[in-house]
This record gives structure tokens, C-alpha cells and sequence, in this order.
């Protein structure tokens, strides 16, 4: 079932690919969080949404597009070029702050244009990098792949705060900005070097690429698949908001308690990234629905419990245990996407999944400031768990069409 001979380290492609990634995300998440802190400290906490919500509005603006930029350039070649954009961009950014007062308004304003510039790119690349596995190595090492790419996610949430941290105490925001942009502009140059194994499939004569919604028309098994994705993402991030508030009231804990409980979660999700990106575990095609249905009644299991949880110990143990759920699932939705469709149709799909985990968190936690001083959120949590068990249960019938007779 398993063999470390197989690693997928081993493959060069894999190996650029994830150094690169784990490079320009932990930076990213560095000077994102640098940059929350700079303006809730020099500004008000009142910017910070409207920050946050311009960073995000070119995910849903470009959804139009960013499958017909990928089809028309080649999936490769756009994450390269996308990188090259978000590095110039923040080096005009980082410049321009030289020439620009402080705690004025038109530092606000060129922070605001090179945030939605910055997203505009992000929104080409993020379905880019998604859809870019299969062509790169051979279609058993695919999900180990996914399993890489989404363990140097995992390493930014640990490593990205501590840097910023580190970093801020030493210098100011310009330097979080420069090394952003050089780790964006590095990774292209890196991804460059990157040697295509299975040429890409050219989109049918008398075609054009296809957005999202032209593709789920055809699948209905996606666009279930799709929902399902879009719930369990809905329904996970309320934790987030969860784990400050039971440190606070249920453990009286301290920050070094929440950091150890968010730590715990990051690091399931690290190990497990890393354990099916070194292993050749592979699930059944036929097999995967039934995988991801009992992982999802696993994770709410787990969600429930932790609705009960007394001190840190209980949190920490409960949450590596869906840190790992998440990765694994994680891993399993994307290949599941990636296999079930024709390769020119991929990237379409990867956009409807970048707007899900993009728009996921934002909504998600507007979902919870709604209803948090509404209603007991232990018995909110509770009810999520049990949401998802319920949802997993009736999730492999709900998938059980095959993409293939849409």
C-alpha cells in the first residue's frame, strides 16, 4: 500500500514546484498578516475589512475570466507570468511607499490599488497552480502532488505568522513588501526550469476556453461535488472564530494556549500533507466517493466533540486530528476534479474552486458575527458537526453519478 521509494520529492518537477510555492506563500501569508497588523495599529481595525474585501472582489470579478487566460496561454505558462505580475507589483508598491506619507490617505489608496491588483493575479494563478499537477507528473503521483502543494499552504499558517512577528520587530512594512515581491518574481524564475511530461491538451478546434458555470452544465456530478465542497467549507471556518472565544471563556487560557491550539491544527496538516506526498497511497477512483464521505463524518464527529472540549490538552488533540481530516480531504476533492474531467476543462473548474476558498472565510465569518452573540456557541459548534455527519452521510448517493454521464 505504501512506499517511500516512490516519494514524491523525487520527481524534479514536484520538487521546483513545491520549494517555489512554499517560498512565495509563506511570504504572502507573512506580508498579509504584517500588513493587518500595520493598519489596525497606524489606522483603525475598521480598515481591515475593506482591505480584506478588496483583495477578494478580483476573485469573483475575474471568474469570468481566468479560465480563458489560462486556455489561451497554457496552464504553465500562466502560473509563471502571474508570478512575474504580483512580484512587479508590489516592487511599484514598494517604491512608490518611499515617495508617500505614512498614516496618510494616498498611502491608503496605492495600498488599495496594488491589493486589487495583487488579487487580479492571484485569481489567475490560484486556478493555474490547481490545475497544473496532472500535466506535470504521472497520473498515480497526482495526488501526491496535491499533497505537497497543499502542505506548503499548511507551513505558511505556521511559518508565516512567526516571521512577521520576527520581522516587524527589526524593520518596518517596507521590508515584509520587498520580500514579498522578490519571493513572488524567485518562484517564477524557479517554475521556469519546470519541464512539462504530457503536453497540454489543445481545446477543440472551433472552440474557446470555457468558463465555470459552461462546464458544471455538462457535470452534474461536479457541480454536486462543487455544492458538497462549498458547504464543508462553510461550515469549517466558524472553528476559526470558535478557537479565540473557547480559549477565552471555556479554558481561560492565554495566547500562548491559542497558539498552541491553532499550532496543533496546523501541524496535523502538515504531517499529513507530507506523509501522502511521500508515500504511494492511492485511492480508487471508484473508491474516492466513499473516502471523502466517511473523512467529512469523521470530521464532524471530531467537530462535535470539540464542542465539549474542556482545556487546551482536549483542543490541541481534537484539532490535529481535523487538521489532518482537512489535508487529507483536501487532497482527495482535488484530484477528484482533476481526473474526472478533460484536461482543457480543469482550469474552469479550478476557478469555481479558488472563489469557494477564497469567498468561504469572508462569508463564513460575516455568517458567525451574525449569529455568535445570537446564540450559544458551543451548541452552534454541535450543531455543525452534526450538519456535516449528516451531510457525509447522505454524500455518496448525492455523488453517485459519474462525471463522465453528465
Amino acid at each position: 500500500m505504501t512506499n517511500f521509494k516512490l516519494g514524491i520529492l523525487q520527481d524534479r518537477n514536484a520538487f521546483i514546484v513545491f520549494v517555489s510555492q512554499l517560498l512565495s506563500t509563506v511570504c504572502d501569508k507573512m506580508m498579509s498578516i504584517g500588513l493587518v497588523w500595520y493598519l489596525t495599529k497606524n489606522y483603525s481595525i475598521n480598515i481591515v475589512p475593506w482591505f480584506l474585501a478588496v483583495s477578494f472582489l478580483p476573485h469573483i470579478f475575474m471568474s469570468f475570466y481566468s479560465s480563458k487566460i489560462i486556455g489561451s496561454n497554457g496552464i504553465l505558462k500562466t502560473v509563471v507570468a502571474t508570478e512575474y505580475f504580483r512580484g512587479a507589483v508590489l516592487l511599484v508598491f514598494f517604491i512608490s511607499m518611499f515617495f508617500v506619507p505614512e498614516k496618510s490617505t494616498i498611502f491608503l489608496v496605492y495600498l488599495f490599488i496594488a491589493a486589487f491588483l495583487v488579487g487580479i493575479g492571484s485569481s489567475v494563478f490560484n486556478p493555474a497552480i490547481l490545475s497544473l499537477p496532472p500535466i506535470l507528473v504521472e497520473t498515480e503521483q497526482v495526488p501526491a502532488l496535491n499533497a505537497l502543494l497543499d502542505t506548503s499552504f499548511s507551513i505558511s499558517n505556521i511559518l508565516g505568522a512567526a516571521c512577521s512577528i520576527f520581522l516587524l520587530n527589526l524593520f518596518d512594512i517596507k521590508a515584509l513588501v520587498m520580500i514579498n515581491a522578490g519571493s513572488f518574481i524567485f518562484a517564477a524564475v524557479l517554475q521556469n526550469k519546470v519541464v512539462v511530461k504530457h503536453s497540454e491538451a489543445p481545446i477543440p478546434e472551433g472552440q474557446e476556453a470555457e468558463g465555470p458555470m459552461a462546464v458544471l452544465k455538462r457535470y452534474p456530478a461536479i457541480k454536486r461535488m462543487l455544492m458538497s465542497f462549498l458547504f464543508i467549507n462553510l461550515i469549517f471556518t466558524p472553528i476559526l472564530v470558535m478557537i479565540p472565544w473557547y480559549v477565552a471563556n471555556v479554558f481561560k487560557g492565554t495566547g500562548s494556549d491559542l497558539a498552541t491550539i491553532e499550532g496543533a491544527m496546523g501541524l496535523g496538516a502538515f504531517l499529513t500533507g507530507m506523509f501522502l506526498s511521500l508515500t504511494a497511497i492511492q485511492v480508487r477512483e471508484d473508491k474516492r466517493i466513499g473516502m471523502i464521505a466517511i473523512v467529512c463524518f469523521l470530521f464532524g464527529l471530531f467537530f462535535q466533540v470539540f464542542s465539549f472540549s474542556k482545556s487546551t490538552g482536549e483542543a490541541s488533540f481534537l484539532l490535529f486530528l481535523i487538521g489532518i481530516l482537512s489535508t487529507f480531504l483536501n487532497v482527495q476533492v482535488l484530484t477528484y476534479f482533476q481526473t474526472a474531467l478533460k484536461e482543457h476543462e480543469v482550469p474552469a473548474i479550478m476557478v469555481a474552486v479558488n472563489i469557494i476558498s477564497a469567498a468561504s472565510m469572508p462569508v463564513s465569518f460575516a455568517i458567525s458575527g451574525i449569529l455568535f452573540p445570537l446564540v450559544d456557541i458551543p451548541r452552534f459548534a454541535l450543531i455543525c458537526g452534526m450538519l456535516t455527519m449528516v451531510s457525509a452521510f447522505f454524500m455518496p448517493s448525492f455523488l453517485r453519478v459519474k462525471p463522465q454521464e453528465g
